[in-house]
């Protein structure tokens, strides 16, 4: 068996009919207009933790990895052009596709989709926040379980494939660390200084 047929068959099994229900629920995981409540809420602990001016550090490096993030995906879409599981013709007929509620079709999104920018802008939002809080158990569990049901999201409709959302956890894994790494030194000072 191939890399790529291992790849289509961990996607079959991910892209099953799972109902109106389970088509929300994903639904609702891969739309990023959800994301933003979520994540002032996150900048808010931050902030109620450290005080306002870090929350505010911590925002940048989010923003500074999230525009990498997707820059760089847009990048391997545009340079490598491998298509996403609904563009493929030997899979289509046997796909489940979610209903587009907002435009009243079947959910299709880009033509290409090497790496996930869903699944690489959500762990690197987990990491960076992760760290911003001392890896507290709590969060970083229930963050990593939020940051695995986006990238499951986007296999089960259809947007990526497996290898895709796994290049996007490598990507939002090392930026993230590259912003950590960055901004190291400024928060690791601020932290001193609130002691």
């Amino acid at each position: 068996m191939t890399l790529t047929q291992i790849d289509h068959a961990i996607f079959s099994a991910i892209n099953f009919d799972g109902g109106i229900v389970l088509d929300r629920i994903m639904w609702f995981f891969s739309e990023k207009i959800v994301w933003a409540p979520l994540y002032l809420l996150l900048l808010w602990f931050v902030g109620r933790k450290w005080g306002w001016k870090y929350s505010l550090l911590v925002l940048l490096a989010v923003v500074v990895g999230v525009a990498a993030s997707d820059q760089i995906c847009n990048f391997f879409k545009e340079t490598f052009q491998m298509p996403r599981p609904n563009r493929v013709a030997s899979l289509r007929e046997s796909m489940h596709l979610v209903w587009d509620p907002f435009e009243g079709k079947h959910y299709i999104g880009g033509q290409y989709g090497t790496v996930s920018a869903h699944a690489a802008t959500s762990v690197c939002v987990w990491l960076i926040v992760g760290h911003a809080l001392g890896n507290h158990r709590t969060y970083m569990w229930l963050m990593g379980a939020w940051a695995l049901m986006v990238s499951l999201s986007r296999i089960y409709m259809t947007a990526h494939f497996p290898s895709q959302v796994l290049f996007g956890w490598c990507l939002g894994g090392l930026i993230s660390w590259f912003v950590v790494w960055a901004m190291g030194r400024t928060v690791d000072r601020y932290r001193e200084a609130k002691k």
